[in-house]
């Protein structure tokens, strides 16, 4: 049986690493007692999957992943919920039962949104994300003097930007996944919506995309900047 669950990580955790998520996320399910499935191997871990990880600083409002459950061991969590409830448990039951496990064992800062179940035979869920929502605050600039630099980012056909890795430094052209901004007339700090593309896992962060703006005449500390990530969406 495999549950995905959709959670929440809070503006009191946008630092946390992606490392650090999947961790606490971890060791939760061990606190709710989930009767999670372990791989087998000499470093048996887990079957847990998380998708699209959040870059440090910032928050989500709906993240994913998903928890591969033993088959004797949820059998074994069923009788005991049922024998506590004193009757049969649904489906719906089973799942919010779980739910309100893993709250409880949740550390402050992340929620649970919703569980449902995954059937067999579903394409991999990584390439059903085609594309995220975020909200994005700029500290000491307004809406009117940023406009102008969104509208020649957006007026380019490509506008690429190097992307440094540890080992290595690559090229995105961030263009290319950039669907859409829009700004809000005269907020301050400047606040906008910003619609990011994915290909099969494949995306870039909105930091890059304001750290680019410096070629338009905008140049923005990119540490002050605010990033929420709304929404994924599917399809």
């Amino acid at each position: 049986m495999r549950v995905r669950v959709k959670y929440k990580k809070g503006d009191t955790v946008r630092f946390l690493s992606h490392l650090d998520v999947a961790r606490n996320m971890r060791m939760a399910l061990k606190r709710a007692k989930w009767p999670v499935a372990i791989t087998r191997g000499y470093s048996p871990k887990m079957r847990v999957s998380f998708y699209s990880p959040l870059p440090v600083g910032t928050s989500g409002e709906e993240e994913y992943l998903d928890v591969t459950l033993d088959k004797n061991g949820i059998t074994d969590f069923i009788q005991a919920k049922a024998k506590g409830a004193g009757h049969l448990l649904s489906n719906s039951d089973i799942l919010a039962q779980l739910a309100g496990a893993l709250s409880n064992a949740l550390p402050k800062g992340f929620a649970v949104c919703e569980l449902v179940v995954v059937h067999n035979g579903q394409k991999p869920f990584e390439s059903q994300i085609q594309g995220s929502l975020y909200r994005t605050e700029i500290e000491e600039v307004t809406a009117d003097t940023l406009s102008s630099s969104i509208e020649a980012f957006l007026a380019e056909e490509q506008v690429l930007f190097e992307v440094q890795r540890p080992k290595e430094s690559r090229t995105m052209d961030l263009r290319d996944f950039v669907e859409s901004i829009s700004l809000i007339p005269g907020s301050s700090p400047a606040t906008l919506f910003m619609t990011i593309r994915h290909d099969n896992g494949r995306t870039v962060r909105p930091q890059w995309v304001i750290d680019s703006l410096s070629r338009f005449g905008m140049d923005i500390n990119t540490g002050e900047v605010i990033v929420d990530r709304l929404k994924l969406y599917f399809g």
